[in-house]
């Protein structure tokens, strides 16, 4: 062999060696993912102050919905999260280990009675026909059925079994499609008399067994359940005993953290709580924490579901998972995002979470109260109504200064919103009275009140969603983190008020001569109404925008003076519907993906099963808030202010302008109800705008009854 063909095939060994090994080394990857039932913030509260270990430095943390379709229980929260949709477990769910019992028989052989194959691994679950059956709609063991495809290995360690129970759910997360899986779940646990239950957590065999794994692409569950065995004790033990033995519980679960983390057998470490104790349930404590050990050091986790700092969702833990090892979904469609790391916003998970709690242990009460104070005070401005004409002056300012205050109340709802962690549920609701009576009495005394005080709340509601709704997430008003209906854009409450605060900025161009002008400010303001309530960046509600193309091309044609008759008006909303639809469809063009976005990409995958499904749902949700929420009692109160209005009352009031705003505000209220998942509420905040507006109007024309050609009215 000559010189030059030596070197030449030492290059070319050279160049192959280094490619075939980094090859190899990027198939081995280990995710553990460990699972901790009993976990809560409070837990999490002591391992960030408390615990001397560095492990906590370096991790990215988070809180988590893990709210499930039915009541909070672990079997339902590690359904929603293994499944990657919101629902609940089948009774009597648990996974069984090769040799063990199942209805008084080996199992093995119990599978093999009923017709299920137990050659697929070592573990059983007997009721997975019941599962499949319970959840037609998405892929049951979709994540394991993934991961077995792609070659990626499959484990889960230990259990959450008590003297009362067993309890064996981690193996939900990596079951494929059959229900087969493999795992150690017994060998992980050993016997100790002292523990809870008189057995632990074996942390030299996990070691072994994940250092076995360090070389192979493989996902390691382990469900970590010492510390549910302690809470399920605590009732029978000592305050300061049970004290004692949970700072031991947590010790001893950081101590494996760090030795995981320090050994290097695992690229990705997730520590997941599916369910909080029962402590924390019961103090509102209902977000679950979340850290993550990765190549990143310390910083928060978010996703696309929720669009928010430190918040992530139960229903993003498949999607992360399989990315974790470079794989998708393909065709099936994933209802959660990939959970991401972000650099800090230099704010503290503690604090962020104290404040979501805060909002979620108080809205109850503030709202019913809040919701009870507007039908009052609706109702005591419509007797009154009656009787302007012959009452007193001051009486006739109490009633203006009343219903103005209401029309500001959603203003400073939303501006006081991040001030509640430091002035208290009571500190918040001093300032809120106090703030909406000043601005209803300072408006009062201007020419155009119901201008001014539209104008102000549509440029804050406006600002608000531009910024990323910083104060709508933490308003009372806003959407709740905890319930997690909704995370982002322009929520259904203030949907309702915005399309009313819009309405009343036009109205001073509604009572001009030249109608070009009425025109031209109905036509821009409509534009930027349905870019700020559709586009993917913004407000991202679907309804509100559909409800908004109907109520300013109504508007839009009454100006231009055309007469619709109820035939006309159908012909006309359809239309609108029609091409609201593709409008709607082209502004979740630009952005992040977002779950109008996602209903569209399932529609154009000739999904219709999910658009039924979906229609389905928001009729179930608005009848469920018509039967059961406070909302019910504004909307019908509303209603019926309105419809006496409109019978009885409209000759009072002869201006055309204000016939149009009470005819357009009844058409937004209507559509909301129609076109919103929460029409209920949404359709009771426009309207009581709507009614609130009149009824000042009323009590205005009786002091000025020659007034009806001013713009003081307004």
């Amino acid at each position: 062999m000559s010189k030059k063909s030596l070197i030449g095939w030492l290059c070319v060994i050279f160049l192959i060696c280094p490619v075939d090994t980094w090859a190899a080394e990027s198939e081995a990857k280990q995710v553990v993912v460990m699972i901790v039932p009993g976990l809560s913030f409070h837990e999490a509260g002591w391992f960030l102050e408390q615990d001397d270990s560095s492990i906590w430095d370096k991790a990215a943390m988070g809180a988590m919905n893990i709210r499930p379709d039915g009541p909070y229980s672990y079997l339902n929260n590690m359904m929603t999260l293994s499944l990657g949709v919101r629902t609940v477990g089948v009774k009597g769910w648990n996974s069984y280990q090769l040799g063990e019992s199942f209805q008084e028989m080996d199992v093995a052989q119990w599978m093999s009675q009923v017709g299920w194959r137990t050659a697929g691994g070592n573990l059983f679950h007997p009721y997975y026909p019941q599962l499949k059956k319970k959840n037609t709609a998405v892929t049951t063991g979709l994540l394991g059925q993934m991961l077995e495809d792609a070659g990626v290995e499959r484990r889960v360690f230990g259990h959450s079994d008590t003297t009362a129970e067993q309890l064996r759910y981690g193996s939900l997360l990596i079951m494929n499609q059959q229900g087969e899986g493999e795992g150690s779940l017994l060998e992980a646990v050993r016997a100790n008399p002292q523990a809870p239950s008189g057995v632990e957590m074996n942390p030299a065999f996990l070691m072994e067994q994940l250092a076995e794994a360090k070389d192979r692409r493989q996902l390691s569950v382990i469900e970590w359940g010492d510390l549910h065995r302690l809470y399920e004790q605590k009732p029978f033990i000592e305050e300061q005993l049970f004290a004692d033995k949970r700072q031991q519980q947590l010790q001893r679960l950081s101590s494996f953290l760090q030795e995981l983390e320090e050994s290097g057998y695992a690229e990705e470490i997730w520590l997941l709580a599916p369910m909080m104790n029962e402590d924390a349930y019961r103090e509102k404590q209902q977000l679950a924490p979340v850290f993550y050990w990765g190549e990143k050091k310390g910083e928060m986790l978010t996703s696309s579901t929720t669009k928010q700092p430190y918040l992530v969702s139960s229903l993003d833990v498949i999607p992360t998972l399989l990315d974790s090892f470079g794989l998708s979904s393909g065709e099936v469609h994933l209802t959660g995002e990939i959970i991401r790391q972000e650099r800090s916003d230099g704010g503290n998970i503690s604090k962020a979470v104290d404040e979501m709690v805060l909002i979620y242990k108080s809205r109850a009460n503030v709202l019913s109260t809040y919701i009870s104070f507007l039908v009052i005070a609706l109702i005591t401005a419509g007797g009154f109504s009656f009787i302007t004409e012959g009452s007193k002056q001051m009486y006739r300012k109490l009633i203006r200064l009343l219903l103005l205050s209401m029309l500001w109340s959603p203003f400073w709802f939303l501006a006081l919103a991040r001030l509640t962690p430091y002035t208290g549920v009571w500190g918040f609701i001093i300032l809120l009275i106090i703030s909406s009576i000043t601005c209803g009495y300072l408006v009062d005394q201007t020419r155009i009140p119901i201008f001014w005080t539209g104008l102000v709340t549509f440029l804050l509601l406006t600002c608000d969603v531009a910024l990323g709704s910083p104060f709508m997430q933490r308003s009372y008003l806003g959407y709740d983190p905890i319930i997690g209906a909704r995370y982002y854009g322009m929520g259904n409450e203030f949907a309702g008020v915005y399309l009313i605060v819009a309405l009343m900025v036009l109205m001073p161009l509604l009572s001009y001569p030249r109608k070009w002008l009425a025109l031209t400010g109905a036509g821009v303001l409509a534009i930027v109404v349905i870019l700020v309530l559709g586009k993917s960046t913004l407000g991202t509600n679907a309804g509100a925008t559909l409800s908004a193309m109907i109520t300013f091309a109504f508007l839009l044609s009454r100006l231009c003076q055309s007469r619709l008759s109820a035939g006309r008006f159908a012909i006309m909303t359809l239309a609108v519907l029609a091409g609201g639809v593709l409008l709607l469809f082209i502004l979740q063009l630009t952005g992040e993906r977002t779950h109008i976005g996602s209903a569209f990409e399932r529609l154009l995958q000739g999904d219709v099963r999910f658009i039924i499904d979906l229609i389905q749902r928001k009729l179930a949700m608005n009848f469920k808030l018509f039967k059961h929420s406070n909302w019910t009692q504004l909307l019908v109160t509303s209603y019926l202010l309105g419809a006496i209005v409109l019978w009885r009352k409209r000759r009072q009031l002869k201006r055309a302008d204000m016939q149009l705003f009470m005819q357009a505000g009844v058409v937004a209220s209507f559509s909301l109800l129609l076109f919103n998942d929460s029409g209920v509420v949404a359709a009771a905040t426009s309207m009581f705008c709507v009614v609130s507006s009149y009824y000042f109007w009323l009590v205005k024309s009786a002091k000025e009854p020659e007034a009806g050609k001013d713009n003081s009215f307004l």
